[in-house]
């Protein structure tokens, strides 16, 4: 009865690689198997033809125990998906995952924007500062749908780079982070927010939230003044609604502040 490669041990599969030439779909098995050691990676990395695929490339520069300096040498040949599976796999060394994390935010300059948007929702925190520096619109809405995101991560672009209008709006509605109050907040104190977004994301918030932020140092006077009104109207039970598409809930004229008072 002919074993698979899963079923073979250490020495079975050494005896494997030393017998006969491997393909492609054989070494990838071998060095997936549990029973793969250092030394029958670098066996398998002997042979030449085998070094050709970037899937086995991408196996034997992440393999624990492999020899460090073979495996940065391999790292620079990989493309950025490789990169991105090393720096994420749990069984990559150390070492090797930072080192992949530097290729890959190395390798962003060159990247064409379709690929920065796959990576985007991809990615995972340490890759997040590179992505976002360049403040490409396209590029911090995929980052909205990625997994790995969480709040504070939102807050820190917010506060740390110029971003889009359409991000904001974006960010605004998104199914999500839209429900959130911290969001919402940053959203209506950013001076990057257009008013008329910042104004019915405004009415959103709560009159706690409302207080905190007719205090907050450099809040446009618009702003704050529209802040003031809904927590004067709040106050005697008649808090108005305002549409950022310059209609009012009941089919109205859009209101300044000062109409709501």
């Amino acid at each position: 009865m002919v074993r698979s490669i899963g079923d073979l041990d250490s020495k079975e599969l050494m005896d494997l690689v030393n017998s006969r030439e491997l393909g492609e779909l054989e070494a990838l098995q071998v060095l997936r198997s549990p029973f793969c050691t250092p030394q029958i990676a670098e066996a398998i990395a002997s042979d030449r033809s085998l070094l050709g695929t970037h899937g086995v490339r991408e196996l034997l520069a992440g393999f624990p125990g492999f020899t460090f300096a073979r495996a940065l040498g391999l790292l620079a040949t990989l493309p950025w998906v490789s990169l991105l599976a090393l720096s994420q796999a749990p069984k990559t060394p150390p070492v090797v995952r930072r080192h992949a994390e530097r290729k890959l935010i190395d390798h962003m300059y060159s990247m064409a924007l379709g690929e920065k948007i796959a990576l985007a929702r991809r990615a995972h925190r340490a890759l997040f500062r590179a992505l976002t520096a360049s403040g490409d619109e396209q590029v911090l809405i995929a980052l909205l749908n990625n997994p790995r995101l969480v709040e504070n991560d939102i807050l820190v672009i917010l506060n740390t780079i110029e971003v889009p209008a359409e991000f904001l709006a974006e960010l605004a509605r998104h199914g999500r982070w839209g429900s959130y109050r911290g969001v919402r907040r940053a959203v209506v104190e950013s001076d990057s927010t257009p008013l008329p977004l910042a104004l019915s994301v405004l009415v959103q918030l709560p009159v706690s939230d409302l207080r905190e932020v007719v205090g907050r140092k450099g809040l446009r006077p618009a702003v704050r003044d529209a802040a003031h009104s809904l927590i004067e109207r709040d106050a005697r039970g008649q808090r108005g609604v305002i549409i950022s598409s310059g209609e009012t809930s009941d089919g109205g004229d859009s209101q300044t502040p000062e109409d709501l008072r």
